[in-house]
């Protein structure tokens, strides 16, 4: 038997909520050991098993760290899985927090299983953050909501920053790159070994993040690690084509030891001196350096090396040879993505958003010479189009908020979309969010950013997960409780049926992607379908500036 419920109750407080939880604690063998876990409490008052902190990876300390991850070794006796996973390190500004034994995850079932039992399928959580923050913690993600489902959600940690996005240019040194993603390749290969354990189907997972979560979940689908590892994927505002991707400078590790003063010319040697480096050292010369570059820490294409190669290829590259898991794929956007800028300015400096130097809009895929006349040339398109002859103003914020929407999210999603109809015949399904309650989570974070109309980058996930945001009541019926209804149900409908909509939902069938249409769907209060192309316009413009410029360049 896989489980064993304990005769003893426990009473807890769940993080910034009034809300007071009876549960009972349960075991679970799984490879490593037994785990003690908890039970809790959906959004609709059924009970769910909670298992936190489980280890997927040996601490990434001392020589390990920089390094792919190794998995972790077993425990004797009970190990306590009854508190939030730790966060890996990261900044919040001035401070830094967080530590580098962080490779674990949560696992939340319905129901134990016994011999018996139906296995579910598994959805698995990839958090967002820029590939430099966030975590999978439950004040944020709390899985409240999509426990109300038949399904297994697994919540994962990996590492970030520089500590998860290292690289030295010396394939003997085994320090390619991509730790980061490769934590997530060891956490799916630990829900192969385990997941059934706690009632999941390891042959039903889907994956699904947002942000840099949704990059990487596009990248797993492009990856040669992650071959047998998932059978769908959910990419929620990012996708691989993104600009995050292209042409990172390579050896950001020596670039780090020359900040940090290390002088040596062995390069094994300024690998183990880094290894030895005070951690917060690390983090301080990654923001100095980060300045110059804000992809400076981020995925990168891998040369070859003693080591497993996750991304071999530019992500396009990939796609267009066909030589990748062609497997169902549901991604979309938010209809003011750009407000994340927005944001920005208004925590950096108080004001609205001003554009003032287009030329950082100018793809570097296109690899144009910084400085230069056709530089010029591109960011005044570019300019015009959302401008016209007027200047930009704080007054006006409309237009950047656009542009930031296309060029960061939209156009890359309407690419990548164009581009797998060229050499997948797997379905796809693409939407547009726009809901507007009190459950956006963004909106929540940044008060300020509810005097703009749209909804903003990240505010979807208040209708995925509980969060320290969320109201502890919801009025039953009202626009609230039946928006994150909709967005659970669409989204386990296709995780466990394979599409959205497999009945006459609200009166129509969400119909996937086509050569010929391109259908979305409209997820707002309400949610509508549409087989009419979403802002054709927009992705014109920048289509077309792709067909002229990447294509003469490349």
């Amino acid at each position: 038997m896989y489980y064993q419920l304990i005769i003893a109750s426990c009473i807890f407080t769940i993080l910034y909520s009034i809300s007071i939880i009876e549960c009972q604690e349960v075991l679970v063998e799984i490879s490593q050991g037994i785990l003690k876990g908890k039970t809790a409490t959906n959004r609709d008052g059924g009970t769910f098993y909670s298992f936190q902190s489980i280890p997927y990876g040996q601490p990434p300390i001392n020589e390990l760290r920089f390094k792919a991850p190794v998995a972790a070794h077993g425990w004797d006796g009970v190990r306590d899985a009854t508190s939030d996973v730790p966060s890996c390190w990261q900044a919040m500004g001035a401070m830094l927090y967080g530590q580098e034994d962080c490779l674990y995850l949560n696992v939340y079932t319905p129901e134990l299983p016994d011999e018996d039992s139906a296995l579910k399928p598994v959805m698995v959580w990839i958090h967002g953050g820029g590939f430099v923050s966030g975590s999978a913690q439950t004040f944020i993600f709390g899985p409240e909501f999509l426990l109300t489902k038949d399904i297994v959600l697994v919540a994962l940690n990996y590492r970030l920053g520089l500590l998860g996005f290292f690289d030295l240019d010396h394939p003997e040194l085994g320090v390619p790159g991509n730790a980061g993603l490769k934590d997530q390749v060891l956490a799916l290969q630990w829900v192969q070994d385990n997941i059934a354990r706690f009632g999941g189907d390891p042959h039903e997972v889907t994956i699904f993040g947002e942000s840099a979560g949704a990059m990487s979940v596009h990248l797993h689908m492009l990856s040669p690690m992650s071959v047998g590892l998932f059978q769908k994927a959910i990419a929620q505002s990012g996708v691989a084509l993104s600009i995050i991707f292209v042409n990172r400078t390579k050896n950001n590790g020596e670039m780090v030891a020359q900040q940090l003063g290390i002088q040596t010319e062995n390069w094994s040697d300024m690998l183990t001196s880094l290894q030895q480096a005070d951690v917060q050292d690390l983090i301080m010369a990654t923001q100095i350096l980060s300045i110059e570059d804000d992809l400076f820490a981020t995925p990168i294409v891998e040369e070859p090396s003693n080591v497993p190669v996750f991304l071999p290829s530019r992500p396009i590259d990939i796609i267009k040879s066909g030589n990748y898991r062609q497997i169902q794929f549901l991604t979309g956007i938010t209809d003011a993505e750009g407000l994340l800028a927005q944001q920005a300015s208004l925590e950096a400096t108080g004001e609205n958003l001003l554009i003032e130097d287009f030329t950082y809009f100018v793809p570097r895929e296109f690899e144009i010479a910084p400085g230069s006349e056709e530089e010029a040339i591109v960011s005044q398109k570019i300019k015009e189009f959302y401008y016209g002859d007027t200047e930009p103003t704080r007054q006006d914020i409309a237009p950047a908020v656009d542009l930031y929407t296309d060029f960061v999210f939209g156009f890359p999603a309407y690419r990548a979309i164009l581009e797998h109809l060229q050499t997948s015949t797997a379905e796809m399904y693409f939407y547009i969010f726009s809901a507007e309650t009190d459950l956006n989570f963004a909106k929540q974070i940044e008060p300020r950013l509810q005097e703009f109309p749209g909804a903003a980058h990240g505010d979807e996930l208040g209708y995925l997960f509980q969060n320290v945001f969320t109201p502890a009541t919801i009025e039953a019926g009202g626009v609230e409780d039946l928006a994150w209804r909709n967005m659970v149900t669409l989204w386990t409908n296709f995780v466990s049926r394979g599409n959205p909509t497999p009945d006459d939902y609200n009166g129509f069938v969400w119909q996937p992607v086509s050569e010929n249409t391109f259908n979305f769907l409209h997820i707002g209060t309400n949610v509508t379908y549409s087989d009419i192309n979403p802002n054709p316009k927009n992705m014109q413009f920048w289509y077309d500036l792709y067909e002229e410029y990447y294509s003469n360049n490349s």
